[in-house]
């Protein structure tokens, strides 16, 4: 439990930047003209419906359980991936708005290290619309997002994905908490694992601070690679007593990237 409150705390300092960059991102929204963040046309929620419908891999077929593009006959639906099949994970789903690929790749990157939140809200509204539209669950499902760790925070000022998590859960009228899950420790940095190595790595990496029995969670992130990340953060959810755990991802790497991934042996960070 001392690990655990240890690495989850955040420094007054970048909760207050957190803040700051919601409310300077949603002054700027309602005093600028607002524009598609892809083309620049005029658009309300900032990203106009050619430029969503155009993204790469929007409408690709993909396995339902972990997201990766998969070969499906005409409008069949997809079947899940021999890996889902072989060693099924703790989440349920995942949703994803497209591939990591340009122009997508290039907003997450300035979402992320460019620190632009403003993106957030209209990544985040992108993918709320690809949510079904209604929920058997009663009550609705909670939303969360993954955390960082306390170093990134404090360096960054944000979270990237738990912004995006703001606003699907606004666009859907769902409940946040952005406290369902806390990591327990920090992990080495993904660039320097395959993908063996990252799902060792991040094994018990996170907590859920808190009993969910039978509660159905959304978990959102930025980027899904090989997927370890979220299976880690899906074991917690489950061994804390979540029925359901489903993946809202604003991109995903295509399965070449992902065999790539594989391959790669660890180098310096």
């Amino acid at each position: 439990m001392g690990a655990m409150n240890a690495t989850s705390r955040v420094s007054p300092g970048s909760d207050l930047a957190g803040r700051l960059r919601r409310a300077a991102a949603g002054l700027l929204d309602a005093w600028l003209p607002a524009s598609c963040i892809v083309c620049d046309r005029p658009r309300g929620d900032r990203l106009c419906d050619d430029c969503e419908t155009a993204l790469p891999g929007v409408r690709a077929a993909r396995c339902p359980r972990c997201g990766l593009v998969v070969p499906g006959p005409g409008d069949a639906a997809p079947a899940r991936c021999a890996a889902c099949d072989d060693d099924p994970p703790a989440f349920a789903a995942t949703v994803v708005l497209a591939d990591y690929a340009a122009p997508l790749d290039r907003l997450v990157h300035a979402l992320k290290f460019g620190r632009d939140a403003s993106l957030a809200r209209p990544l985040g509204h992108a993918l709320a619309r690809r949510l079904a539209v209604g929920w058997r669950d009663f009550p609705p499902p909670l939303v969360t997002a993954i955390p960082l760790s306390t170093a990134r925070l404090a360096e960054r000022g944000f979270n990237q994905s738990l912004e995006i998590a703001r606003a699907l859960a606004r666009a859907r009228r769902l409940p946040l908490d952005h406290r369902l899950l806390v990591r327990t420790r920090s992990g080495a940095p993904a660039a320097t694992l395959h993908a063996a190595e990252r799902r060792s790595a991040l094994a018990g990496a996170f907590a859920t601070p808190r009993p969910l029995p039978g509660c159905a969670v959304i978990v959102v992130d930025d980027v899904m690679t090989t997927g370890a990340t979220l299976r880690a953060a899906a074991e917690a959810l489950r061994d804390a007593g979540a029925g359901r755990v489903i993946n809202c991802v604003v991109a995903r790497t295509a399965q070449t990237d992902a065999s790539r991934d594989r391959q790669r042996r660890p180098g310096p960070s």
